[in-house]
């Protein structure tokens, strides 16, 4: 049977990890494995599950990301999806109490993240349009030599 996703399962506006971001990070196999842990076994990923634990995920990158940014920040940052998209695998694994000794490496290292960025450390890697602040519009203009009368800066 073949899993099509809609918009109706992926999480709301303003969400880091996604059903799609997390198919794209760890496989539909991977994810079918941590999530059909249960009868009836479907074969399938368990999308009930799985939007669970993004949804815990993006509240807690949301958690470390608020004193000192504005959240939801950049939601098609990259670093920071890594990061939502590892620490909604940890939960998912944690909630079947079959957590790696990868997945929680995997989340330790986000957290370390999160609390670096939180404490100014490092940056998001915001390279995008999505980001909540205002546009500056007070830029100074730098100019070498003397300014000519007619404006062409030419002597």
């Amino acid at each position: 049977m073949l899993l099509i996703l809609t918009k109706s399962w992926d999480n709301a506006m303003g969400s880091y990890a996604t059903i799609e971001s997390m198919i794209t990070r760890f496989g539909r196999e991977d994810l079918t494995e941590i999530t059909d842990t249960e009868p009836p076994y479907t074969g399938e990923i368990n999308l009930t599950r799985l939007q669970a634990a993004t949804a815990a995920a993006n509240a807690e990158v949301d958690a470390y990301l608020a004193k000192q940014l504005h959240v939801p920040t950049v939601l098609a940052s990259p670093f920071v999806q890594m990061m939502a998209c590892d620490i909604a695998r940890y939960h998912v694994a944690l909630g079947n109490s079959r957590v790696s000794e990868r997945d929680e490496k995997r989340y330790e290292l986000a957290v370390k993240n999160l609390k670096m960025v939180n404490d100014g450390k490092i940056g998001i890697g915001a390279g995008t349009s999505e980001v909540n602040a205002a546009p500056s519009v007070n830029l100074a203009q730098m100019t070498s030599g003397r300014p000519s009368v007619f404006g062409n800066s030419q002597y």
